[in-house]
């Protein structure tokens, strides 16, 4: 049996709002840099969660999860110069 509603239909809604809002993932990318500051593209995109961070390349070829965003910076930046920027 169905409890109580929360409220009107709005407010309930405004309250699934705040909730997805609470929750979501922090996007984040990991640029890569060319030279000295001469040049940068997005190698990377990615979604920080509480406990892990999921990402995929630019040209979607690469899909990976690490424990955060840090981890995949210091983990994808082996080969290239790359800069973790917050979105």
């Amino acid at each position: 049996m169905p409890g109580k509603s929360l409220g009107s239909r709005e407010e309930f809604m405004a309250e699934l709002h705040d909730l997805a809002r609470e929750t979501a993932p922090r996007l984040f990318a990991l640029c890569q840099e060319f030279g000295d500051r001469h040049d940068a593209q997005v190698e990377y995109l990615g979604m920080a969660f509480d406990d892990c961070a999921d990402v995929v390349s630019a040209s979607d070829q690469v899909r990976a999860s690490f424990r955060s965003a840090e981890a995949a910076l210091s983990r994808l930046s082996r080969r290239s110069n790359l800069h973790l920027v917050w979105v």
